[in-house]
Parts: C-alpha cells; sequence; structure tokens
C-alpha cells in the first residue's frame, strides 16, 4: 500500500511539472512573436529592409506593434531620425528617439525608444530578419 501512495504522489508532481511549463508560455524577450531581432543602428535596420521581411516599433508595456514592410526603407529608417517622434498606438502617448552616439564611429550609433507614457524601456524596433 505504501508503495502505491509513494507512485501516485510521484506521478502526482510529475503531471504537474508537466502542465505548469506547457501554461507558462515563450520566455522574456521573444514579444513581439516572429520579430526575433533586436534592432538598434540605422546600419542594422538598412540590412533588415528586404523583400518579405518587416520591422516593427513595439511598446511593451501597452503590448502595441507598429509593422512596416521591408520595402519601406524609408519609412523604417524614419524611425532613427534622432529627436523624432512617433504615436504609440496603444496608449496614445509619443515613442521619441533618442541617439546614443557610437564614439569615433558614427557606423554604431545605437538609438533607443522612449514611450512618454510607458517609460524609458518600454519601446525598441525589432524585425523578422535574422542576421
Amino acid at each position: 500500500m505504501e508503495l502505491f501512495t509513494k507512485l501516485h504522489i510521484a506521478l502526482a508532481i510529475g503531471a504537474a511539472l508537466f502542465t505548469s511549463s506547457a501554461i507558462a508560455g515563450p520566455g522574456p524577450g521573444t514579444w513581439p512573436t516572429g520579430f526575433p531581432t533586436h534592432v538598434t543602428t540605422k546600419a542594422e535596420a538598412e540590412k533588415c529592409c528586404l523583400p518579405k521581411e518587416k520591422v516593427a516599433l513595439a511598446c511593451k508595456d501597452c503590448k502595441t506593434v507598429s509593422e512596416k514592410s521591408g520595402e519601406d526603407k524609408k519609412g523604417i529608417l524614419g524611425w532613427f531620425k534622432a529627436d523624432s517622434k512617433h504615436d504609440c498606438s496603444g496608449c496614445s502617448g509619443k515613442i521619441t528617439v533618442h541617439q546614443i552616439p557610437g564614439g569615433k564611429v558614427p557606423a554604431l550609433t545605437e538609438y533607443k525608444h522612449t514611450c512618454s507614457k510607458c517609460g524609458a524601456d518600454s519601446a525598441y524596433t525589432c524585425a523578422t530578419h535574422k542576421g
């Protein structure tokens, strides 16, 4: 009888572990789905401007994604113009682009997107292109 009790407890623990991991979903850093590459420089954005690829301006706090086709190079590069502002459709805030100098190499200049309502580290650009 004691063997069956231990077996039942072991099976219950195993089932609980199995079902809780299935419910948990994807880990952090995988939102929005289908956009695995975070884009921080203008050069990276230009590499992502390919047919059948997409680049998105995402705000993780209000779960808003503004997608542009890879063929819309001018529109995508507009997201990397220093001190420009873009609408956040989720919270009606303004996403401002801040330029972070790359030192002596201008190509390494990074851009940080900040949502006026969601905060400093909420907005970013990402792409479907891996590379």
